[in-house]
């Protein structure tokens, strides 16, 4: 079972790339690690990264992808990406924005949709 769930986060994972990418996102890496935490995908767009979580959900979850991000996973990302601030692992020379998306990639039997949500998570 631990073997679908990641095979469906790396679909995911993919799924996701793909959108921002078709959207003239760079993706600059992906599953980068900040200590003990991982961001899912840094992706660049101009002077603006976005700090990605992927979320996925099979037709007929019971809990829903967005609902999915507890307060501790909330608290973990935005601990992430102050890390990632702190001391970034990719070359930030020009960017002048850094927002938290979330990417939400929903499984169904007609295929994958992807569901981009820019800013979805702040330090409020």
């Amino acid at each position: 079972m631990a073997r679908a769930g990641k095979s469906l986060g790396r679909a995911a994972e993919d799924a996701a790339s793909d959108h921002l990418v078709a959207r003239g996102f760079l993706i600059l890496g992906r599953n980068v690690r900040i200590g003990p935490l991982e961001l899912d995908i840094v992706a660049r767009d101009g002077a603006l990264v976005a700090l990605v979580e992927v979320r996925a959900r099979r037709e007929g979850a019971l809990v829903g992808a967005l609902a999915s991000i507890t307060p501790e996973k909330r608290r973990r990302l935005l601990r992430a990406a102050a890390g990632f601030l702190a001391s970034p692992p990719v070359d930030l020379a020009g960017v002048t924005r850094v927002r938290i998306d979330v990417c939400i990639v929903h499984v169904s039997r007609e295929g994958v949709k992807v569901e981009h949500l820019a800013g979805a998570l702040t330090a409020d």
